[in-house]
Protein backbone atom coordinates (compact mmCIF):
# COMPACT_ATOMS: atom_id res chain seq x y z
CA UNK A 1 0.00 0.00 0.00
CA UNK A 2 2.57 2.15 0.94
CA UNK A 3 3.69 1.85 -2.86
CA UNK A 4 0.80 3.00 -4.47
CA UNK A 5 0.88 5.79 -2.20
CA UNK A 6 4.20 7.11 -3.17
CA UNK A 7 3.59 6.21 -7.32
CA UNK A 8 0.51 8.66 -7.01
CA UNK A 9 2.73 11.76 -5.56
CA UNK A 10 3.06 15.20 -7.76
CA UNK A 11 6.69 14.72 -7.19
CA UNK A 12 6.82 10.93 -9.37
CA UNK A 13 4.21 11.69 -11.93
CA UNK A 14 6.14 14.78 -12.75
CA UNK A 15 9.49 12.79 -13.07
CA UNK A 16 7.80 9.86 -15.40
CA UNK A 17 6.05 13.01 -17.01
CA UNK A 18 9.45 14.79 -17.87
CA UNK A 19 10.85 11.12 -18.59
CA UNK A 20 8.39 10.27 -21.19
CA UNK A 21 8.68 13.74 -22.79
CA UNK A 22 12.23 13.36 -22.77
CA UNK A 23 12.32 9.90 -24.77
CA UNK A 24 9.37 11.09 -27.28
CA UNK A 25 11.76 14.06 -28.18
CA UNK A 26 15.02 11.73 -28.35
CA UNK A 27 13.11 9.14 -30.61
CA UNK A 28 11.64 12.17 -32.94
CA UNK A 29 15.27 14.49 -33.12
CA UNK A 30 17.62 11.65 -32.08
CA UNK A 31 18.78 11.34 -36.04
CA UNK A 32 18.98 14.67 -36.50
CA UNK A 33 21.77 15.35 -33.88
CA UNK A 34 23.33 11.82 -34.92
CA UNK A 35 23.64 13.19 -38.37
CA UNK A 36 25.43 16.36 -37.43
CA UNK A 37 27.77 14.42 -35.20
CA UNK A 38 28.53 12.04 -38.08
CA UNK A 39 29.17 15.12 -40.45
CA UNK A 40 31.63 16.45 -38.30
CA UNK A 41 33.53 13.89 -37.21
CA UNK A 42 33.15 12.41 -41.09
CA UNK A 43 33.02 15.53 -43.60
CA UNK A 44 32.23 14.86 -47.26
CA UNK A 45 35.21 14.84 -49.62
CA UNK A 46 35.40 17.78 -52.14
CA UNK A 47 34.04 17.00 -55.57
CA UNK A 48 36.53 17.90 -57.91
CA UNK A 49 34.68 19.58 -60.90
CA UNK A 50 37.31 19.32 -63.86
CA UNK A 51 37.30 15.88 -63.45
CA UNK A 52 33.79 15.80 -63.41
CA UNK A 53 33.35 17.18 -66.48
CA UNK A 54 36.40 15.07 -68.09
CA UNK A 55 34.40 12.26 -67.78
CA UNK A 56 31.43 13.77 -69.02
CA UNK A 57 32.76 15.14 -71.70
CA UNK A 58 34.36 11.56 -72.26
CA UNK A 59 31.46 9.64 -71.96
CA UNK A 60 29.67 12.40 -74.34
CA UNK A 61 32.21 11.47 -76.91
CA UNK A 62 32.23 7.72 -76.62
CA UNK A 63 28.21 8.03 -77.20
CA UNK A 64 28.40 10.35 -80.39
CA UNK A 65 30.87 7.71 -81.48
CA UNK A 66 28.97 5.28 -81.12
CA UNK A 67 25.92 6.73 -82.83
CA UNK A 68 28.16 7.61 -85.82
CA UNK A 69 29.49 4.36 -86.18
CA UNK A 70 25.89 3.10 -86.46
CA UNK A 71 25.42 5.58 -88.71
CA UNK A 72 28.25 4.46 -91.02
CA UNK A 73 26.63 0.76 -90.57
CA UNK A 74 23.07 1.87 -92.09
CA UNK A 75 25.06 4.01 -94.63
CA UNK A 76 26.89 0.69 -95.80
CA UNK A 77 23.83 -1.51 -96.03
CA UNK A 78 22.19 1.03 -98.00
CA UNK A 79 24.78 1.43 -100.51
CA UNK A 80 24.70 -2.13 -100.68
CA UNK A 81 21.01 -2.21 -101.57
CA UNK A 82 21.85 0.58 -104.23
CA UNK A 83 24.33 -1.38 -106.07
CA UNK A 84 22.12 -4.53 -105.83
CA UNK A 85 19.37 -2.09 -107.34
CA UNK A 86 16.59 -0.55 -104.79
CA UNK A 87 15.78 2.63 -104.83
CA UNK A 88 16.69 3.91 -101.47
CA UNK A 89 18.02 7.50 -101.36
CA UNK A 90 14.44 8.36 -99.70
CA UNK A 91 16.10 5.99 -96.89
CA UNK A 92 19.49 7.84 -96.71
CA UNK A 93 18.32 11.15 -95.84
CA UNK A 94 16.40 10.01 -93.60
CA UNK A 95 19.49 8.52 -91.85
CA UNK A 96 21.53 11.56 -92.26
CA UNK A 97 18.16 13.40 -90.65
CA UNK A 98 18.51 10.78 -87.97
CA UNK A 99 22.79 11.60 -87.80
CA UNK A 100 21.46 15.27 -87.54
CA UNK A 101 19.38 14.54 -84.20
CA UNK A 102 22.22 13.24 -82.61
CA UNK A 103 22.23 15.27 -78.80
CA UNK A 104 22.50 13.79 -75.43
CA UNK A 105 19.11 14.27 -74.99
CA UNK A 106 17.76 12.39 -78.10
CA UNK A 107 20.22 9.33 -77.86
CA UNK A 108 17.80 7.23 -77.25
CA UNK A 109 15.77 8.04 -79.79
CA UNK A 110 18.33 8.10 -82.65
CA UNK A 111 19.76 4.74 -81.82
CA UNK A 112 15.85 3.48 -82.16
CA UNK A 113 15.43 5.30 -85.28
CA UNK A 114 18.55 4.03 -86.73
CA UNK A 115 17.92 0.47 -86.07
CA UNK A 116 14.15 0.97 -87.05
CA UNK A 117 15.48 2.45 -90.80
CA UNK A 118 18.18 -0.80 -90.70
CA UNK A 119 15.22 -3.09 -90.61
CA UNK A 120 13.57 -1.08 -93.24
CA UNK A 121 16.24 -1.29 -95.85
CA UNK A 122 15.06 -3.84 -98.74
CA UNK A 123 17.24 -7.15 -99.60
CA UNK A 124 17.16 -9.19 -102.02
CA UNK A 125 15.23 -12.59 -101.50
CA UNK A 126 17.69 -15.61 -101.54
CA UNK A 127 17.50 -18.11 -104.47
CA UNK A 128 14.73 -21.27 -103.49
CA UNK A 129 12.70 -23.82 -105.11
CA UNK A 130 10.37 -26.44 -103.50
CA UNK A 131 11.91 -29.87 -103.48
CA UNK A 132 10.61 -32.48 -105.96
CA UNK A 133 9.42 -36.05 -105.71
CA UNK A 134 13.05 -37.26 -106.73
CA UNK A 135 14.96 -34.95 -104.34
CA UNK A 136 15.83 -36.65 -101.43
CA UNK A 137 18.03 -35.60 -98.76
CA UNK A 138 21.08 -38.14 -99.53
CA UNK A 139 22.64 -37.05 -95.42
CA UNK A 140 19.41 -38.44 -93.66
CA UNK A 141 20.03 -41.94 -95.64
CA UNK A 142 24.02 -42.25 -94.77
CA UNK A 143 22.96 -41.76 -91.25
CA UNK A 144 23.28 -44.63 -88.68
CA UNK A 145 20.37 -45.67 -87.12
CA UNK A 146 20.48 -45.51 -83.29
CA UNK A 147 19.81 -48.85 -81.45
CA UNK A 148 17.09 -49.55 -79.98
CA UNK A 149 18.18 -50.48 -76.03
CA UNK A 150 15.84 -51.93 -73.39
CA UNK A 151 15.00 -49.84 -70.16
CA UNK A 152 15.28 -51.06 -66.97
CA UNK A 153 11.98 -50.33 -64.69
Amino acid sequence: MDLLLRLIERRTILGLACAAAALMIVNRFGGYWLERVDMRLHPPAAVSQPLATDLLKDNEAREAARIRGMHRSVSAELAAARAQGFKVEELQKLADDILAMDSPSYRPVVIERLNKLRMAIPQKKPFTRTAGADDQNRELDDAPVPKQTRRRR
